[in-house]
């Protein structure tokens, strides 16, 4: 094992740690009667602008965080 084998780990749980905590709010707005109104172009709408806000969020955090693990090359 080598020393970023911990760090790997981590780069692949992160990701799914956050999509599980958008799982439940997702599962439980599908059954909202308001939301049933909603045709395909406003559904959509609303995936881009998430995944946009979702984009620049991780740039903002990535300005300030070494998600990399390592202080750069030795």
């Amino acid at each position: 094992m080598g020393a970023n084998a911990g760090t790997k780990k981590w780069t692949v749980l992160r990701p799914l740690a956050v999509l599980a905590m958008g799982i439940p709010p997702l599962v439980n707005s599908l059954g909202n009667p308001r939301l049933a109104g909603l045709r395909g172009p406003d559904v959509l709408r609303l995936i881009a602008i998430g995944f946009c806000v979702g984009v620049s969020f991780a740039l903002f955090l990535g300005a300030f965080v070494d998600f990399r693990g390592g202080r750069g090359s030795s």
